[in-house]
């Protein structure tokens, strides 16, 4: 049988001095024993009576916080004791915030409010971190933010990673059975001068040319792209020797992954292939599926689509496949062509309008070409050889050359530049290349559907670089650092936001809550606490501390299931 207490409140008058005063009081069990509990104090007769007779006061200011995204984050790095991790690799004298500390507020700032570290104060001030971390907004500054973090070095970071990856791999139940690799970069503004050398100009992904940009490359699970290693790299350094890099790291950490699982497979892009990577996979324990360069097996490429086979799998349907064994760099392998009728129209798509920007650039450069043959034409004008050479730059593109036909011709001393679309070149590069795949693999007894539906797996890493790149919440930018080691600690803090975002994102998943990461942090954005700052009790104007009562922010549906499954309540004000 269950029994229901009920607590009633009392009103207790004291005596002080010969003055009556009058408390608020509940009777409660302290040691087992019921007492009397002072709940409030009210003050005297007269003081009480004036409060009733007072009409409600109304605040004479009001605070607005960001809450819902920054407890979320909180909480979920106290659940990982990520401070405690970074503090034990990074250790520094006790004096103001700790590495960790630092590190925490960066990675939160990263996934919420993206800003430079100028502007960190000024952020930390809007949020509930500095009460619940015990400091203040103003030791987080940008001149003591980066003295400390001279302390966090390369040894430190790879360290604290590694760990790290161990603590999510024991306390997160990932699925680790395939992991996901590949490489990425980011535009920065550094000087040429500059002597750093992880920002070099290389092939940027933004296509400027102008820009040195500094590589990033992520091994991530194909559950919600937690990103297990790391690693930032020069510019210009071309992503299959950071792959050969990254398989090194890989392999001493084998057993670490192997006990979570009996096989692990990686998945990589074409653009990771060699034969030194693929002599070091041999020499592991892991499994793979990648892509070859499909122009390499010309013979594959002219099978007809009407040979290949329909695919069970409901999700990879209209997509039809073929199957065959071949030597790949002295193994045999088995491979997978692919055809999608959808892929082939977006590639048919994209080379239709490369193709219109090459002829308006052709028509420009034959009307430049006119006026500079002209009576009193002034500059310079075009030799046999610059014309030549500007023509292959406009031409430049995959099957661009193949498909615009031009020529350069010398007639009565005068260049004339001529140039067609060759239709029945594109014709058999529609039919014999664009929508389809050459996959290779180790995994000979995985059906077609397990490796194609393994290969496409890469869209998660693809996803976490879509997010790294989204200007609002989670982003690489802004980096206005211009020294290697500060452009590493930056990529680490980036890497966390990503690890804390993704792993949100997963129970959320997990919960019947099915967000983006940006849809994900916009509802958490959305929940504020609000801080109402009420005059101190008694006659209008006289001294004390004023009243504080604060609340939250009107939620939707979405806002309230989040609140409730990461149990935000806990970090209320009260």
């Amino acid at each position: 049988m269950l029994y229901t207490l009920n607590i009633v409140a009392s009103l207790q008058r004291k005596i002080i001095h010969g003055r009556p005063y009058y408390y608020l009081v509940e009777s409660r069990r302290v040691n087992g024993r019921p007492r009397p509990v002072v709940v409030q104090y009210l003050g005297s007769a007269d003081t009480l009576l004036q409060r009733l007779q007072r009409p409600q006061a109304e605040p004479t200011r009001a605070r607005l916080s960001q809450f819902g995204g920054v407890a979320a984050l909180y909480d979920l790095a106290q659940q990982l004791r990520l401070v405690e991790l970074i503090d034990e690799h990074a250790s520094k004298r006790h004096q103001g915030p700790s590495l960790g500390q630092y590190m925490l507020v960066a990675a939160i700032n990263r996934c919420l409010a993206p800003t430079s570290k100028l502007q960190m104060p000024a952020w930390l001030r809007s949020t509930p971190l500095p009460r619940w971390l015990g400091l203040s907004a103003a030791q987080f500054s940008a001149p003591r933010f980066w003295d400390n973090m001279e302390l966090l070095g390369k040894k430190q970071i790879a360290a604290i990673s590694e760990a790290l990856a161990q603590r999510l791999l024991a306390t997160c139940q990932l699925d680790v059975n395939s992991l996901v690799f590949d490489c990425t970069n980011f535009d920065t503004f550094i000087d040429t001068e500059n002597h750093s050398r992880l920002p070099q100009r290389g092939h940027a992904k933004s296509k400027r040319t102008d820009l040195r940009i500094v590589g990033l490359a992520l091994l991530v699970s194909v559950d919600f792209h937690v990103p297990l290693l790391w690693k930032v790299y020069p510019g210009n350094q071309h992503d299959s020797i950071t792959f050969a890099q990254a398989l090194q790291e890989l392999t001493k950490r084998y057993q670490v992954l192997a006990r979570h699982c009996r096989s692990i497979t990686l998945i990589f892009d074409k653009g990771n292939n060699s034969a030194t990577n693929q002599e070091i996979l041999d020499a592991s324990h892991f499994h793979f599926v990648g892509s070859l360069v499909p122009t390499h097996f010309a013979d594959l490429l002219a099978l007809p689509v009407e040979k290949f086979q329909e695919l069970e799998d409901a999700r990879l349907k209209p997509t039809r496949a073929w199957r065959v064994t071949r030597q790949v760099w002295g193994q045999e392998r088995t491979l997978v062509i692919t055809f999608s009728p959808e892929l082939q129209r977006k590639q048919i798509r994209g080379i239709e309008q490369h193709l219109s920007k090459k002829r308006r650039a052709l028509e420009e450069l034959q009307a430049k070409l006119r006026r500079s043959q002209k009576p009193g034409a002034k500059g310079k004008g075009y030799s046999r050889e610059s014309l030549t050479k500007r023509v292959r730059q406009i031409c430049s593109g995959q099957h661009i050359s193949k498909i615009l036909r031009v020529s350069v011709i010398e007639k009565r001393r005068k260049l004339k530049l001529f140039y067609r679309t060759d239709a029945s070149a594109f014709a058999q590069i529609k039919e014999h290349q664009l929508g389809k795949r050459i996959l290779f693999t180790d995994q000979k007894s995985w059906s077609n559907e397990q490796i194609i539906l393994a290969y496409r797996s890469q869209s998660q890493v693809e996803s976490a670089f879509a997010d790294m790149k989204d200007p609002h919440f989670l982003s690489w930018e802004p980096m206005f650092h211009w020294t290697d080691s500060k452009i590493r600690i930056h990529a680490f803090y980036c890497v966390l936001a990503l690890i804390l975002g993704s792993l949100l994102q997963r129970r959320a998943a997990q919960n019947g809550l099915s967000l983006s990461l940006q849809a994900l942090f916009k509802a958490l954005s959305g929940i504020q606490e609000v801080t109402n700052v009420f005059p101190p009790a008694g006659k209008p104007g006289s001294p004390g501390r004023p009243h504080v009562k604060t609340t939250l922010t009107e939620m939707d549906e979405t806002q309230q299931a989040l609140f409730r499954l990461f149990a935000l309540d806990r970090y209320r004000q009260t």
